[in-house]
């Protein structure tokens, strides 16, 4: 059995995306510039394959969850994408490259990427998390965040002086202070200072300290607003 559902067919889905877009998004061009984001979960070959490398068991009463629950997410990730994805092109004034992107999900013990665009909706399920999942808007979060990772680009490419100026720090905290600041950017444009502060927790809370030391540079010692400028004002990405 396939995690797409056969009553909903693909060009449902994008008529249904395509009046959300219209709906939602205050300038008409903003539409345009985001991509719709189909997720797909299969077993085979991926998260077989995991369960392998990782030597780890995927319960397939997991797996019948995830197939029946992948309907629901890409609902609320159709209705999250043109807020969370609009506003940060009408902020930053750049569109995504890409119009269309599929999102893989997974059940095996890997984090989520970017490249590929992987998904890991363990914290998301009933069955992983002993009926205690984490809210949908962390799951939304989650994907913007792996989203951003393509639309900012790699942190050398920036030609930043910001980055210049936190060069001893570990890459990974380089990798995340723009595409950190443009989250905090987004959301409390949006009004939602609470989601935010779910958001900081969660990756404050991750093994490795680089997350939190990221955060902590963002929202305590340079501020947000110094990296989303340096964005909006950079040349296109071509």
């Amino acid at each position: 059995m396939s995690g797409r559902s056969a009553s909903w067919q693909p060009s449902a889905r994008k008529a249904l995306w395509a009046g959300l877009l219209g709906l939602v998004c205050a300038v008409p061009s903003v539409a345009q510039e985001i991509p719709r984001v189909e997720l797909i979960y299969e077993y085979i070959p991926f998260d077989r394959n995991c369960e392998q490398w990782r030597n780890t068991k995927i319960e397939p009463g997991w797996i019948q969850e995830v197939r029946v629950k992948v309907r629901s997410y890409q609902d609320f990730w159709d209705k999250e994408a043109p807020l969370l994805l609009g506003t940060t092109v009408s902020e930053i004034g750049k569109p995504f490259r890409r119009k269309e992107v599929e999102a893989v999900l997974t059940l095996c013990t890997v984090s989520s990427m970017s490249i590929p665009l992987l998904i890991n909706v363990r914290r998301f399920m009933d069955g992983p998390t002993q009926r205690k999942p984490q809210p949908m808007h962390m799951f939304s979060a989650l994907v913007f965040h792996e989203l951003l990772h393509t639309y900012i680009g790699h942190y050398s490419s920036l030609k930043s002086g910001l980055i210049e100026k936190y060069k001893s720090e570990q890459p990974i905290v380089l990798t995340h202070l723009h595409l950190m600041a443009t989250m905090k950017h987004v959301y409390l444009k949006l009004g939602r200072a609470e989601q935010l502060g779910e958001i900081i927790a969660w990756d404050s809370a991750a093994d490795d300290p680089a997350y939190r030391r990221a955060w902590q540079i963002v929202n305590d010692i340079e501020g947000y607003e110094a990296f989303v400028k340096e964005l909006a004002l950079r040349p296109q990405r071509k």
